[in-house]
C-alpha cells in the first residue's frame, strides 16, 4: 500500500508601509488595527501594514486572498487608496518581512529541518530579486538571516518561515515565491528520495552575496524542475527564471497599487477584479 500524500495550507502575513505625497511614512495604527485578527492591520512597531490573508491549499488563492483584502480596504477607507504603498526589504526606515506559513506540524516533520529546506531553494532565490542596499539594511537590523528564532517561529497551526524579506510588491512575484514555497515544502514532506543540496550559506544573506548565489542558481532551478508540483505551478513559478535571467529585482514598472489592479477602483464596483485579469496583464506587458 503506498503512503498517503500529505497535503497542507499556505498562509503570510507580508509587510509593507505606506507614505503620503511628500515621501513621509503614515503610521499604520492611524488606519487600521492593531489587533491580530483583522485581514489588515498595524505590525508591532504601529508604523508597518501587515497583510493577513485566510490561509489555502492553493498558493494561487491565497494571492488572490491578498488582492480581495487591498480592494476591500481601498473601499472602506479611501485614503488609504491615495498613499503609496511599499514593500520589498526595507523601506521608510523600516525592515520588511515576507513571512510564509505553513499548516504542517512537528510530527509531521521537523520545523527547523524544513526550514532548512526552505532556506535552499526558497530563501536564497528570494535573495536574487531583492534590491542590495534594502536587503543589507534588513539584514543588518538582525533580521532575514536563517538562523534559530530569526529563521521560524512555531504557532498552534504549524510553524512560520521568516527568512524571505517581502515580496508583496506585486502579484506576480507574490505567487511565483509563494508556489516556490508550496513545492518545496510539499518535495521534503512526501518525496524521502529526492537529493537535497546545501545552496544557502548563513553569509549569503548576511552580506547579500549576490553573485555567489548566482553562481549556484543554475544548480538550484535544476532541482527545482524535477519537484513533484514544479509542472503544476510551472506559469508561475517560472516568472523567477525570467527575472534572475534578466538581472532584474521584484520591484515592478508600475507601483505596487497599480500592479495589484486597484489604482482605479470604478471597475470594482461593477466588475470583481480577479486574478485571471492581473495576470492577462502581466502576458501583455512581457509578451
Amino acid at each position: 500500500m503506498s503512503k498517503k500524500l500529505i497535503d497542507f495550507t499556505v498562509g503570510a502575513d507580508p509587510e509593507f508601509v505606506c507614505l503620503n505625497d511628500r515621501g513621509d511614512i503614515v503610521y499604520a495604527c492611524d488606519l487600521v488595527s492593531e489587533e491580530t485578527g483583522t485581514e489588515l492591520g498595524a505590525d508591532g512597531n504601529h508604523k508597518t501594514f501587515e497583510v493577513r490573508p485566510a490561509p489555502s491549499e492553493n498558493p494561487i488563492k491565497l494571492v488572490s486572498n491578498i488582492h480581495d483584502i487591498f480592494v476591500r480596504q481601498s473601499f472602506e477607507q479611501p485614503e488609504f487608496l491615495n498613499l503609496n504603498w511599499i514593500a520589498g526589504s526595507y523601506a521608510g526606515g523600516f525592515p520588511l518581512g515576507g513571512h510564509v506559513h505553513f499548516g504542517v506540524n512537528s510530527k509531521q516533520i521537523d520545523h527547523m529541518c524544513a526550514a532548512t529546506f526552505l532556506d535552499n531553494y526558497v530563501g536564497v532565490v528570494s535573495l536574487l530579486l531583492e534590491d542590495n542596499e534594502g536587503g543589507l539594511c534588513r539584514r543588518y537590523d538582525g533580521y532575514g538571516i536563517p538562523t534559530g528564532d530569526a529563521k521560524i517561529r512555531a504557532q498552534p497551526w504549524g510553524f512560520e518561515y521568516r527568512v524571505m524579506s517581502s515580496w508583496l510588491s506585486s502579484p506576480y512575484v507574490s505567487a511565483a515565491l509563494l508556489c516556490l514555497s508550496k513545492v518545496v515544502m510539499y518535495e521534503a514532506l512526501n518525496n524521502p528520495n529526492f537529493k537535497w543540496h546545501k545552496f544557502a550559506q548563513k553569509n549569503f544573506f548576511e552580506e547579500m552575496k549576490y553573485d555567489r548565489v548566482l553562481e549556484k542558481f543554475p544548480k538550484i532551478w535544476a532541482d527545482i524542475i524535477t519537484m513533484k508540483l514544479y509542472q503544476e505551478y510551472k506559469p508561475y513559478i517560472d516568472l523567477i527564471y525570467f527575472l534572475v535571467s534578466n538581472r532584474l529585482t521584484w520591484f515592478p514598472a508600475t507601483s505596487m497599487k497599480e500592479s495589484w489592479g486597484v489604482v482605479n477602483m470604478q471597475p470594482c464596483l461593477t466588475n470583481k477584479i480577479g486574478m485571471d485579469i492581473i495576470w492577462s496583464r502581466y502576458n501583455q506587458i512581457t509578451a
